[in-house]
């Protein structure tokens, strides 16, 4: 029960971040009116990035999580 209760923190949490970062990438488009489109382009890879970043660290920390328990 422990289990499931840390996963759906740690989801929940990741889902949070995940909105607040791909807000502040359409905040970031939105409030440039005079951008190019290279401009948002870049806002948008680099929001790419970060989320990559973020769930492959997620992933790596909920592997470690779970050996952890097994053993």
């Amino acid at each position: 029960m422990n289990t499931k209760k840390k996963m759906n923190q740690a989801l929940t949490r990741n889902q949070i971040i995940s909105s607040i970062v791909w807000a502040s990438v359409i905040l970031g488009c939105s409030l440039n009116p005079g951008s190019s489109n290279k401009e948002i382009m870049y806002i948008l890879l680099s929001g790419f990035f970060i989320e990559f970043l973020r769930i492959s660290s997620f992933n790596k920390s909920v592997k470690k999580d779970n050996n952890e328990e097994v053993n």
